[in-house]
């Protein structure tokens, strides 16, 4: 068994940091950040008013992918989505959303902003999950040969989260161990690039709420 020697804790800093780095996870074009700040107070205090109002379904993730274990199951509702994820463009829809879900566009062009290069949004969904409901390890995209082409942009929804409520956004490498684990705090973006294998983590039995999150799915175009 190979073991790396850390000759100091400024050399551990270093390997840590680099968690953005092209290739980090040991695959082509797989990159994970996380973004605090990018989204205005306002616009989050708007856009948790307008979720509450959204009428979730219980969804199994087996209707979604069958290799899902049958007791994953999570709320969810497709805020926008389009018929075919490989050519389809959802932008326009999400642009005519109701006024009351404004706060979702102007979260969009926040993702936008901080996404590198040219991006086509297929699905924009919100979900949740409770106490009890846990997570299965997966990819985004079925098709293997295409998800180096794939981003993913987590905000999470809630406005207080504490650490020991869980949660956490799990990314595993190539080797199936843990690459990075993302808190879900206020206003927080995971962009994930890529699209290697993770799972949202169950909350803990102390843990008051439902771990809320809006998922922007899309195709780098460049």
């Amino acid at each position: 068994m190979a073991v790396m020697a850390v000759q100091s804790f400024s050399e551990l800093f270093t390997m840590q940091r680099d968690i953005g780095a092209e290739n980090a996870c040991g695959d082509a074009g797989v990159s994970v950040s996380v973004h605090d700040g990018e989204i205005a107070d306002d616009t989050l205090t708007s856009l948790s008013q307008a979720l509450a109002w959204v009428p979730m379904y219980f969804l199994k993730r087996t209707e979604r992918d069958p290799e899902a274990h049958p007791l994953d199951m999570y709320w969810y509702y497709p805020l926008v989505t389009v018929n075919d994820r490989y050519q389809g463009d959802a932008e326009p829809e999400l642009e005519a959303l109701p006024s009351n879900l404004e706060a979702v566009q102007h979260v969009w062009r926040s993702v936008q902003k901080i996404v590198p290069g040219t991006v086509r949004l297929y699905e924009c969904e919100y979900t949740a999950n409770s106490f009890g409901t846990e997570g299965h390890p997966h990819h985004d995209s079925p098709r293997e040969e295409l998800r180096s082409r794939h981003v993913t942009a987590i905000l999470y929804c809630n406005n207080q989260w504490r650490l020991e409520w869980a949660g956490e956004t799990v990314i595993f490498n190539e080797r199936h161990d843990i690459h990075a684990a993302v808190l879900p705090k206020a206003g927080r973006i995971c962009l994930i690039e890529g699209d290697p294998l993770h799972v949202a983590r169950g909350v803990s039995r102390i843990c008051p709420e439902a771990r809320r999150v809006l998922v922007f799915k899309m195709w780098r175009e460049d």
